[in-house]
């Protein structure tokens, strides 16, 4: 409910200002990075979520589990040690090791997901919670699928994706199943059309990509009413100095800045963000990153003209959201821009001749225990084994601005 009607009913609501994430957003990059410590392949994804690609340690400890850690989803008293799921057992100890190592080192409790691809560690990391994992057999993704109701609970359909499949008569997962392929194409093309049939079956064969760097940074404040330009320009202020703050502990010189306000639109009911963008003069920037004390008055004036591009402050208007971002940040020191990725990777044989890749996720909320589920994907087949760490998804509507 909104904080009005929650006053009224609970006059002696005690209210914490809950819009600084400061600290949830250093501890989300302390988790990332106690992860890439343990292995380089780590993918992040918003606050609370990392995937992460174990395959070589897997590799490595192929004879030393003969037991699952934590739950095997849907089963009891299974035998434990079978060749076909000899990788999903090590795996679940590998989960269970970063899920100890995070707590021990940083103090938050995790949840981890095991299984053959990113999109079911996702869906089974949270089989079992708090604090706990779970393995997903391969012969139990029907399972899972079929319980999972509408199709907004399938990660990587949307709002707008559901919309137009619920105009196909597609409401529920089973009906996508069902759904012939070619239906799917002529509605979405070949590509999305066949990834949205593979979803609906428990196939993804999407890789982990390490994140590396953000190349954006933001921040943003979501409220009731803002209605004239003193007002923007205090909003924008406060903003700017929560935002160069990062900047400065970030220490890459932004090229770009970008200024983002909400439009409603009459016809569907919905605000949507309208932005303008700009160059950071070379001398502001510098002065973002080096903490001189004058670069807030200069980016407030950067931002207003901005503004002034998108809003006639001469008229009657009504804002219930700002957004400043640096974009274009240049690579982080030691690596070369898109190609920084490789600095992620070690030599090895080629995909033909290796055995197959793992991969693991762990999601982190930001509630008290940031980080709430570890869910860590292997697959039983070439051409590759996943491990995904998964917490909450609320993070998932986080402002953050990374790319």
């Amino acid at each position: 409910m909104s904080v009005v009607d929650a006053q009224e009913k609970c006059p002696q609501l005690v209210l914490v200002k809950g819009e600084d994430l400061t600290h949830y957003r250093e501890m989300s990059y302390q988790v990332t990075e106690l992860l890439t410590s343990y292995c380089p392949l780590v993918e992040r994804l918003g606050f609370d979520e990392n995937y992460v690609d174990v395959t070589e340690m897997v590799e490595k400890r192929l004879t030393h589990c003969s037991s699952f850690e934590g739950h095997v989803y849907n089963r009891s008293g299974i035998e434990t040690n079978p060749g076909p799921h000899r990788r999903l057992v090590v795996g679940s100890h590998i989960a269970a090791e970063l899920r100890t190592a995070i707590c021990s080192k940083l103090g938050l409790d995790v949840c981890a997901g095991v299984a053959t691809n990113k999109l079911l560690a996702k869906l089974v990391s949270g089989s079992f919670k708090p604090n706990q994992q779970t393995t997903l057999l391969p012969q139990d993704v029907d399972h899972i699928m079929g319980h999972l109701g509408g199709l907004h609970r399938v990660p990587g359909v949307g709002h707008q994706t559901s919309k137009r499949l619920q105009a196909l008569g597609l409401v529920t997962v089973q009906d996508l199943q069902l759904f012939p392929l070619a239906g799917l194409v002529k509605e979405f093309g070949v590509p999305t059309g066949q990834r949205l049939k593979n979803l609906s079956l428990g196939v993804d064969d999407s890789p982990v990509v390490p994140t590396g760097a953000p190349k954006s940074l933001s921040d943003e404040d979501s409220f009731k009413k803002i209605s004239t330009t003193r007002e923007v320009v205090e909003k924008t202020q406060e903003l700017l100095t929560s935002l160069v703050e990062r900047m400065q502990k970030d220490g890459r010189p932004p090229q770009t800045f970008r200024l983002t306000i909400p439009r409603y639109s009459a016809e569907n009911k919905w605000f949507s963000r309208e932005s303008r963008q700009c160059p950071v003069p070379h001398h502001l920037r510098h002065k973002v990153v080096s903490g001189s004390t004058d670069a807030n008055v200069h980016l407030v004036t950067l931002a207003m003209k901005l503004f002034n591009k998108m809003v006639d402050g001469g008229t009657a208007f009504h804002l219930t959201l700002l957004n400043v971002c640096f974009t274009n940040l240049p690579p982080a020191r030691g690596t070369s821009g898109q190609g920084a990725i490789t600095s992620f990777f070690t030599l090895g044989s080629s995909p033909q001749s290796s055995p197959t890749p793992s991969r693991t996720h762990i999601p982190h909320s930001h509630s008290p225990h940031l980080f709430k589920s570890i869910q860590t994907l292997l697959e039983e087949h070439p051409p590759s084994w996943l491990g995904h760490l998964n917490g909450s998804q609320e993070v998932e509507n986080n402002p953050e601005c990374e790319d």
